[in-house]
């Protein structure tokens, strides 16, 4: 299905316009280097005092060899969030800032097992997130909402751990949280050794997104959707496979993809620069897509970075932008009362 908008109608494009919905944002990846200073200091951990200094053991190095180096810039951050206190705080700073960028709504994602090295539980982390979460949205002045994300993680003898996970997202479906995800070393642990936990998400009733398609190919992309879930982050690997586009949209998938990660994770390894971006292919062949940041730290970008990225590379269109924009909604972890609501908020900004 071609698309017949004017792939070149970029001219004087106000990204802000329609950067309203962020689907695949990692907490950990997007504190600020204010954020790491406080919470640091509350965890016992020495930081540099400069902030620059600070910033570049946060943001990922402009010759990033891979995924798994692109997932060391996680060190800190994680290290920095293993208290109910700082836990609290990523999420609450994380949300006003959002608020104060104009977005509509987010879901923010973080792993729950990975701030228990102090002794906290699951349930403890999860608990405070949410307590971050309603404190953050409390002081938003725009109109901004958000939910969590609850995320399993690759590994080899997790199982238990992220069963766990799974069981935290439906005790508190709806009470900050709205579903569970995979993340992690795609290439090293295959999307197939998860089967059984996402069966028993399903079961749960519990909604799920899967990093698939970034670090490992369109096998790990179909795995993903046999297990039932309608979003899929990064997806990437598929843009020259006609039969995965096809079964993207026989299921109703949508790709949540994030540009400059995708660039500095070499997840296509021809691919150095925006305008290569092979962004155009999943509309031509009707894919539903929505663009995130993933971390806005460790990527050193913005939804809003990212949307003006792509216009001034000639990739997207502000027609193109709206349909991102509405494939977000459409993908939301929300009810469709919810969903509405989005949407008419969202039409009434990109009006403007």
């Amino acid at each position: 299905m071609k698309d017949t908008n004017d792939h070149n109608n970029t001219t004087a494009c106000d990204a802000s316009r329609f950067a309203l919905v962020e689907l695949h944002l990692h907490v950990d990846g997007s504190l600020s280097a204010d954020d790491v200073m406080w919470m640091a200091k509350e965890e016992g951990i020495d930081v540099p005092s400069s902030r620059e200094e600070l910033r570049q053991m946060l943001v990922c190095p402009d010759h990033c060899e891979d995924l798994n180096r692109y997932l060391h810039c996680f060190a800190l951050p994680i290290a920095v969030m293993q208290q109910e206190s700082t836990i609290a705080h990523s999420v609450e700073s994380l949300v006003k800032r959002l608020d104060a960028m104009r977005l509509l709504y987010a879901e923010l994602r973080f792993a729950p097992q990975q701030h228990q090295q102090k002794g906290l539980s699951q349930e403890a982390v999860v608990k405070a997130a949410i307590s971050g979460l309603r404190s953050g949205l409390a002081e938003c002045r725009n109109g901004f909402t958000a939910n969590l994300i609850v995320s399993c993680m690759r590994g080899a003898d997790n199982e238990e751990q992220n069963r766990e996970t799974v069981r935290l997202a439906a005790k508190y479906l709806g009470e900050g949280v709205c579903g569970t995800d995979l993340a992690g070393a795609e290439a090293l642990y295959p999307t197939e050794r998860f089967r059984r936990l996402f069966a028993y998400a399903k079961s749960a009733g519990v909604p799920f997104t899967i990093h698939a398609g970034e670090a490992a190919g369109v096998e790990s992309m179909r795995q993903a959707i046999l297990f039932g879930t309608h979003r899929i982050g990064h997806g990437i690997r598929s843009h020259t496979e006609h039969e995965m586009k096809q079964m993207l949209i026989d299921n109703d998938v949508c790709i949540t993809l994030c540009p400059s990660s995708n660039l500095q994770t070499k997840a296509l390894r021809d691919v150095t620069q925006f305008s290569d971006y092979p962004l155009s292919t999943f509309f031509d062949d009707g894919v539903s897509v929505n663009i995130s940041s993933d971390n806005m730290t460790v990527s050193n970008t913005s939804l809003r970075k990212e949307l003006q990225r792509c216009f001034d590379a000639g990739i997207l269109s502000p027609q193109q932008a709206e349909r991102v924009v509405e494939s977000a909604i459409s993908h939301a972890f929300l009810s469709d009362s919810e969903k509405a609501v989005l949407r008419q908020k969202a039409h009434e900004r990109m009006k403007c």
